[in-house]
């Protein structure tokens, strides 16, 4: 998605970590340890589907890559998926605008059907990244 916001206002949105919750609508519960040297530790409880009363918990390491103006999630622990690696990117563009890119990759548990999961995946990351611009175009 393009915003039109500089690099490092939509950086700061892609670390802002305890304001996921707002820009991701299916996370019930959210805590971050910071550590140091652009890493982060994310405990979250997310709805997979609420008519199936179907949830997830995953620990989640966040690894910054400034230079590479990327950020890593990946799944250290939890339930609901067996692996999960999610990678935010960001490419400054010439009229001072921002690209901003987001790539899952991501094996549920055999509980959760897979085109569950895929559905759910494509309608709430075209939100996630129209919320994510719209908190970097207010910074």
């Amino acid at each position: 998605v393009a915003i039109a916001a500089p690099a490092a206002d939509v950086w700061r949105a892609v670390t802002s970590y305890e304001r996921f919750p707002d820009f991701i609508p299916s996370i019930i519960s959210h805590d971050v340890r910071r550590g140091g040297a652009g890493r982060a530790v994310i405990d979250q409880v997310s709805q997979l589907s609420r008519r199936l009363n179907m949830r997830s918990q995953m620990t989640l390491e966040a690894v910054e890559s400034p230079d590479a103006r990327s950020v890593t999630l990946r799944r250290v622990s939890g339930h609901g998926f067996l692996e999960f690696e999610g990678q935010y990117s960001l490419s400054p563009r010439p009229d001072g605008s921002t690209y901003l890119g987001y790539s899952v990759e991501l094996v549920p548990c055999p509980i959760f059907p897979l085109p569950l999961v895929e559905q759910k995946i494509r309608k709430e990351v075209p939100k996630m990244l129209a919320a994510m611009s719209r908190y970097a175009r207010r910074l």
